[in-house]
């Protein structure tokens, strides 16, 4: 289907006029009456009844018209889509909320003062489904703290942040406390494994600091946040019966991505400074 015949079947149905709709394309009525007679030879229909000045669209016509104005939308959508996707001053980073909120927000915020002109997506989803999108070259750069499992990817290690136990009151213990998840990634679970009972279950489970934040004094609750993190915040203290864990971030990235040398550049920027 050539669009120029849909794009000239929409402006004539709406001006009612091939001398006015000629205007609009910046074609002449001769070309306009011309890919009217295309698109009706294609559909072996008549789209418009012409009597002299009064120009109207057939019930074929009429039926055509909200598909091509739908094919019309979809197809700029999808111009605008593969423009966007070939900028190569574009740069997609993804990762957890958790992640985001508590440390890769501020290093987003030096990339644009080094790397001007760059734009940068801040993609925010579970680990599962930014592994796929990693894989479908539809994310530049993940970062995790689970070291990659295919060989298809390559990784740096960041460094490292350290983890602790956190409620909303001093010189409190774990025992009475209710355990608020929020989500470290899956090998985690063997450092919760001591805060919960057999058969218990978190009150909260989210992938947001900021949101177990705000819970732990309503629900009288603990949870894992980063210490650094946790220190430039009021009314946050350190469960006292409990360890600090430490926890690796990994940048991960497609070892054949188109990317690699923007991808090196921005990693020269620590995340964890």
């Amino acid at each position: 289907m050539d669009t120029d015949l849909l794009k000239t079947f929409l402006e004539v149905s709406r001006t009612r006029h091939f001398g006015r709709a000629a205007e609009a394309l910046y074609l002449t009525q001769s070309a306009v009456s011309f890919r009217i007679r295309q698109l009706e030879n294609q559909l072996g229909v008549s789209l418009f009844t012409r009597h002299r000045n009064n120009i109207r669209l057939t019930t074929a016509g009429e039926r055509l018209l909200p598909y091509a104005e739908s094919l019309m939308s979809t197809w700029q959508a999808a111009k605008k889509e593969v423009a966007h996707t070939t900028r190569h001053n574009e740069f997609s980073i993804g990762a957890s909320a958790s992640l985001w909120e508590c440390m890769l927000s501020g290093w987003l915020a030096r990339l644009y003062h080094q790397h001007d002109g760059m734009q940068f997506e801040a993609r925010i989803a579970q680990r599962q489904s930014l592994v796929k999108q990693l894989h479908e070259r539809q994310l530049d750069l993940l970062i995790t703290t689970e070291a990659p499992k295919m060989d298809e990817f390559a990784s740096q290690l960041l460094g490292s942040f350290s983890l602790a136990l956190y409620c909303s009151s001093p010189e409190t213990s774990k025992v009475g406390l209710n355990y608020l998840r929020l989500e470290w990634g899956p090998d985690f679970q063997q450092h919760e494994s001591g805060l919960l009972a057999h058969d218990d279950v978190p009150m909260l489970t989210t992938s947001s600091a900021k949101i177990a934040q705000r819970l732990l004094p309503e629900l009288k609750g603990c949870t894992w946040l980063p210490v650094q993190w946790a220190k430039e915040r009021t009314n946050l203290y350190t469960v006292t019966d409990s360890p600090v864990l430490s926890r690796p971030l990994y940048a991960i990235w497609l070892q054949n991505s188109d990317k690699q040398n923007a991808i090196k550049e921005i990693l020269r920027m620590s995340v964890l400074s």
